[in-house]
């Protein structure tokens, strides 16, 4: 009974069977019912439930080979429903015309979708660790980015809340004290900082640049001259991703190595005894607790052709849990929004990725939808997932997210667009076009992967990103382009409007509350609040709003920024922009407008207050 009284506080998870009522169902419309106590060989009535998601899906298929002619309710009583294999929607499942298919819990149920399995049976060793073994059910082969990816599980989650990969420092980072050789795989330490003498096998190191993070395998020690070898290098292909790229003395810390598993929440996978072992506090017994491990690294994938897009497929207050993070073999070295570069190929035999038609590669989201119409998610949570949660990518027109929550992410929370602009055979861009994110609560990204963002719009038209207030990041909070230069693309008329975002910035630097890159006509920033940006960890600013290389065609309007330790507004190798009626608070001494080899006659400024403001030690209402 502890273990589901402590999941309903935390996630507002249960396994109490809600029960259906017939006299709330509107008669106009087909309904399909699923309960965990169903069983998939019933036919979905309200008194026979089938027991599963692919059962429902099957006989919504049935309904549309027989001629749909209705809106389709798909309703499931209260549950954890754990999922063995990813959900793949396809045109099969699209709806007919305008009509809807919709997945929504039953009436005050609480329905979790979880692509993770519990852990147990678990015996403390001789050392007070509590352990046991480590065998990931054939039902749960995480899906791989791509070849070769590894599935060690690299996140646990202890009663709902993270647990903590061991690392050391326990919190806070080492200093590299001097990059060496090639300034990618090797570097010096300050031996009186750290002593580490333990096996450096399955050992991560992470080095944190300005706004992106390297992860890559610890190779070997010399505790004599005090210097680490890398196994991989960290960084992009630029040359400022070298360890020393942006500071003499970046940050770095390690993951997985029993060595480091010292204080409680921390686990470590051993692969040479197939074990996991975790430490608690006193009186904790993991017998007596959920003890969770993602497993599927995609829940839900929404995909119809190029040739015709599935469309009308929505889902409605589900809880999207525990999604795997598999990173690259390889080594992680990430170059901006939680893209990362291709390892898999040679540099020098390396072509654009024939699906994304770019040398970057992104993590699996949660949620992945492409070629697909009037889909979306509404009044739902995301939560505890690994590489993203939401990822809008090709050809996704008009489909939205809508007051929801999404928290406690590895990756960016949504992602909207692409990397490349693409053309259709008439020289038309065909890029993805209407997408609405709005009204959601947004915190806790980047906890793999620091340098992702709350909002990523890469090369799209029309998003709407609007009310929705995003927090407690370590990097930028809206971003909005995916060009280093001015030249036209297919990013045009987004709109970020109306957002309150606060408390970003928190761990790395060079961003801002909302961030821009590119030639983007018809783009607007209206009326968003951004507070609470401290000063940059890293060489570069942290800004309320950075404007980054290329930035042009941008109306910037009605907006504040305060408790910015920095410049509110930055810019950078930008373009002709406009600010227009625009509050911006800063300390004393700084200026409001930062320019970094950007003309001031490109930022056309209209009717703006510019003020300086008191010390505080927060904003009201701000922080969480």
């Amino acid at each position: 009974m502890m273990v589901f009284q402590s999941t309903i506080i935390a996630i507002a998870m249960c396994f109490v069977i809600g029960s259906f009522s017939p006299d709330s169902i509107a008669a106009d419309t087909r309904k399909v019912f699923v309960a965990l106590t169903g069983d998939d060989s019933n036919n979905g009535s309200s008194t026979s439930p089938v027991q599963s998601i692919y059962r429902a899906q099957a006989i919504v298929r049935q309904m549309i080979l027989d001629g749909l002619e209705d809106d389709v309710e798909i309703r499931f009583a209260e549950g954890v429903y754990q999922l063995n294999k990813t959900v793949e929607f396809g045109l099969e499942d699209s709806a007919p015309g305008k009509l809807q298919i919709t997945y929504q819990a039953a009436p005050g149920a609480r329905v979790v979708f979880s692509g993770g399995f519990q852990l147990s049976n678990w015996k403390k060793d001789r050392r007070g660790f509590w352990e046991t073994s480590w065998r990931e059910p054939g039902e749960f082969s995480p899906r791989a980015v791509s070849e070769g990816r590894s599935s060690v599980p690299r996140q646990m989650f202890i009663d709902a809340k993270r647990g903590i990969r061991a690392r050391d420092p326990d919190t806070g980072y080492f200093r590299v004290r001097q990059a060496l050789g090639d300034f990618r795989t090797e570097f010096r330490f300050n031996s009186n900082q750290w002593t580490h003498s333990g096996p450096t096998q399955g050992m991560e190191l992470a080095l944190l640049h300005d706004w992106s993070i390297s992860r890559v395998r610890v190779k070997e020690f010399n505790l004599e001259n005090s210097t680490v070898k890398l196994a991989e290098r960290v960084g992009g292909p630029h040359d400022f991703f070298r360890i020393n790229g942006f500071e003499q003395d970046p940050r770095f810390f390690l993951e997985n190595s029993v060595s480091f598993l010292n204080a409680p929440n921390e686990f470590f996978f051993d692969r040479e005894q197939n074990t996991v072992r975790v430490v608690l506090t006193a009186g904790e017994n993991p017998n007596q607790m959920e003890i969770t491990v993602p497993s599927l690294a995609t829940l839900v994938r929404v995909a119809g052709a190029e040739a015709e897009p599935v469309r009308g497929i929505q889902f409605s207050e589900i809880c999207f849990s525990y999604s795997a993070c598999p990173l690259p073999t390889g080594g992680y070295g990430g170059i901006q929004a939680s893209y990362f570069e291709n390892r898999l190929v040679p540099a020098h035999l390396r072509e654009l990725d024939p699906e994304t038609e770019s040398s970057h590669l992104r993590l699996p989201a949660a949620i992945e939808v492409s070629f697909a119409e009037e889909c979306g998610f509404e009044e739902s949570r995301f939560s505890h997932l690994g590489g993203g949660a939401i990822y809008f990518g090709r050809q996704t027109n008009d489909c939205f997210v809508k007051s929801s929550q999404i928290e406690d992410v590895g990756g960016c929370g949504v992602m909207v667009g692409e990397t490349v602009t693409r053309k259709g055979r008439n020289g038309r861009s065909l890029v993805c076009r209407g997408n609405v994110i709005e009204g959601n609560q947004i915190s806790r990204c980047g906890q793999i992967l620091l340098g992702s963002v709350g909002v990523w719009v890469g090369i799209a038209r029309q998003t709407q990103v609007m009310s929705n207030e995003i927090f407690n990041l370590p990097y930028s909070g809206v971003s909005v382009g995916w060009q280093w230069n001015d030249r036209p693309s297919g990013c045009e008329e987004n709109s970020i409007c109306n957002n309150r975002i606060h408390d970003i910035m928190l761990e790395l630097s060079d961003g801002g509350g909302i961030y821009t890159l590119g030639r983007q006509p018809g783009t607007v920033l209206r009326g968003n609040y951004i507070s609470n940006v401290p000063s940059n960890h890293g060489r570069a600013e942290s800004n309320g709003i950075f404007m980054d290389q290329g930035s042009s065609g941008i109306l910037v309007q009605g907006n504040v920024i305060a408790g910015t330790k920095c410049s509110p507004m930055r810019f950078h190798l930008a373009g002709q922009n406009t600010l227009k009626e625009n509050q911006c608070f800063h300390p004393v001494g700084v200026e409001p407008l930062k320019f970094n080899n950007t003309p001031e006659v490109n930022i056309k400024t209209i009717d703006n207050l510019f003020q300086i403001e008191a010390p505080s030690e927060a904003l009201p209402g701000s922080g969480r």
